[in-house]
This record gives structure tokens, sequence and C-alpha cells, in this order.
């Protein structure tokens, strides 16, 4: 049965887009439905501010009538000045068998050429706040609710198009110990005493959000600037940011790090909702915020997203405070483990954090590159 590539072009196209991997992976029991709604606001220039930056075209595979794939392809304009490498992406692939992402991936890759791009990344999302990374490495782990997930073959199908490593994210599973280490004790009240920063959460998302929001976000601009894949956040997305996400977490494991009512650091974690997710299959509603609710209470796993700190108050112990009091709380709430979500596989200062405590690597992603004449990048992990 043949196969035919189409741009999306209309709203039916867009959320045929949207909703073709609900479909795909409606019987896996290690996939986590992302929520219809955010979805649906992460494609909609009106309410997604990384539209004022970036340009996107998304492809449909068809095959009889119904939908068999999709990808996008992206060029991030902030990225491509800042790295200076006319280097656009490729995202949001999700396709039934080879053939079919071999002709998504060259119909992305040839709308990239057509808009002068030189080089393809992927997959990777508007920003590095998108889901980033083929899974290369355990299949068999639930992913977080921002994990990557796709099956094995993906990996096979981007070598096999001259696809090399660019960079590697790696995820931790934290065993959380009955009691805080007896180390661990003493390099906090050390530090304590020499420091004039305190650790401490908020107890109502709204002073977290309208207090804390853009200092939390202004932190992540200076910690993160540097990194692989980031572009620094402008007013209008930390507004996006703060709405979207900070009103909807658990102020408990929410640490903020201050002198005086400056912020220097924080750290968000959240408990584990993966199963939460799975069961409202995509909606909050009629039921789906019920099992999320229930979650935020009940898990005893408890996941890590972001964590920043000024630069000029890191290696002063601000990230073992932050720890710390992370560990208290998640005690406090009879947590069993911990996740790190994704970090870059060579970001030593994050790493650091869980260096007192038992934890093993289980999952790792991947993001690709190319170049677009069909010369084969030589060496991994480009800036």
């Amino acid at each position: 049965m043949s196969v035919s590539i189409k741009k999306v072009s209309d709203r039916k196209d867009k959320m045929d887009f949207i909703r073709y991997p609900y479909g795909l992976y409606r019987k896996d029991p290690l996939w986590v439905p992302p929520l219809l709604s955010q979805e649906k606001a992460a494609f909609d220039p009106e309410k997604n501010p990384a539209y004022a930056y970036c340009d996107a075209q998304f492809f449909l595979a068809m095959r009889e009538g119904k939908v068999a794939g999709r990808v996008a392809a992206i060029i991030n304009r902030r990225y491509v000045k800042k790295t200076g490498r006319k280097c656009g992406r490729f995202g949001w692939f999700e396709c039934e068998d080879k053939e079919t992402g071999g002709m998504l991936l060259e119909a992305a890759e040839q709308w990239l050429r057509d808009h002068g791009m030189e080089e393809v990344s992927g997959p990777m999302g508007f920003t590095d706040n998108d889901m980033t990374g083929f899974l290369i490495h355990g299949f068999k782990e639930l992913p977080t609710i921002a994990g990557s997930y796709n099956p094995p073959w993906y990996n096979d199908l981007a070598e096999s198009r001259g696809y090399v490593k660019e960079v590697d994210y790696v995820e931790y599973k934290i065993t959380v110990p009955e009691s805080i280490p007896e180390k661990m004790e003493r390099i906090v009240k050390l530090i304590r005493k020499r420091s004039r920063v305190r650790v401490f959460n908020e107890t109502s998302t709204r002073t977290l959000s309208r207090k804390w929001g853009h200092q939390v976000f202004d932190v992540l601009n200076e910690s993160y600037k540097d990194l692989y894949g980031v572009t620094l956040l402008d007013e209008r997305e930390i507004d996006y940011y703060i709405s979207t996400y900070l009103g909807q977490v658990d102020p408990e494991f929410i640490k903020l790090a201050a002198v005086d009512d400056r912020l220097v650091g924080f750290i968000i974690a959240m408990p584990n909702l993966s199963r939460a997710f799975q069961k409202a299959r995509g909606r909050l509603f009629p039921f789906g915020f019920i099992h999320i609710l229930g979650a935020m209470k009940k898990s005893r796993i408890l996941d890590f997203y972001l964590a920043g700190i000024r630069p000029e108050y890191q290696g002063k112990g601000v990230d073992a405070l932050m720890a710390y009091e992370t560990a208290v709380s998640a005690l406090a709430r009879g947590m069993e483990f911990a996740e790190s979500n994704h970090e870059l596989e060579d970001n030593k200062k994050i790493q650091a954090m869980w260096k007192m405590y038992d934890k093993v690597m289980h999952r790792r992603a991947r993001v690709y590159h190319r170049m677009l004449d069909g010369r084969r990048e030589q060496e991994p992990g480009r800036s």
C-alpha cells in the first residue's frame, strides 16, 4: 500500500498531527500520553510564543486515507543566530515503519534545505523545553511525563540516513534513603554557618508564581545559557511557562534559594504522574484530573524537572542546601525513588546533586545530526 507525504495545511490536518500518537501507542503500556490541551496549545501560534522566532512546517504520512506518520521541520532563528550554524531540526517524529519514516525525514530535510539550512539535528522541538531525543537505552522503563519514548528501530532509521550522535541526555533513578546521610547533614550544617543563602518553599502556587516566577526563569536563563540547544526565554515565554506550569505544581517540592529577596537558585520537582497520565488518556475531564490529583498525593516517586543556580553562586554549596531540603520533603512524603529526568551526559554540575545517593543511569536519549549536503559529521557534541 503506497504512502504519500502531505503538508499540514488546515485545522483538520493539525488535529490529525496532534492526535496521531494517541492512536499509534494506545495499546502500549509504556507510552505516557501528554495532556491533549497542552499539545493543542503548543501547536497554536496564538498561544505558544516560540512561533515568534521559529518557522515550522508539519508533515503527515498518509496511507489509504489514514495517517501513518508525522514529523515537524523547524528553524529556530534564535538558535541559528546564537550558534552561527544554519542548522534546522526535525521533531515530533512518529511513524509505523522504516519506509514511511524515511519518507517523512526526507520531506523535513528537503524543507530545511529549501529554507537555507545546511545541517539538521533532531529530534528536537521549537526549544529545549520540548520533547528532545530518541530513546536509545531503557526501553523497558516507564518514562516520566517529560521523558522520550519510541521503538528501538527509530535509531536504526536515523543511522541508516547518515545521522550520527550529537549529544546524549541521561536519566538517573535515585533511591531515597531511610534517613538523610550523616555526611550530608555535616556538610549542610557547615554551609549554613558560612552562607547567607536560605532555602525554602512557598506554601501556595499563587505566591510561587507571582512573587518568584519571573526570578525562577531569570535564574534558568543565566544558568542554562551556554548549554546545548538552549535559547534564552523572553518575557512573553516566561509568562507562558509560569501560567502553563508553575500554577500546577506541588509547591512543597519547589525549593528556592535566596539571598534576601533575590533568588539565586531553584529546584523544581513533582510527584511522578506517569500512571495518572496514562489513566487520564490525555484528557483532564471528566475524570483525568481525579487521577492526577490522586497521584500528586500518593505517588512514591519524585520527578526532578529543572534546577538552576546563578553562575556567581555555583560551587558554593547552594546545590547541597537545595538537595538537602528536597530530601527532607521526600522523606516526609514517603518517597521511595526519584527520577532525575533529562540531563546532558556531561553536565557534572547537575549530576553532583545526586552524588551522595545510590543511583543508576536507567534511560538515555540521543539527539542526532547530519549535514544536509550528504557530508557526514565526524565529531559529536556541538555547542
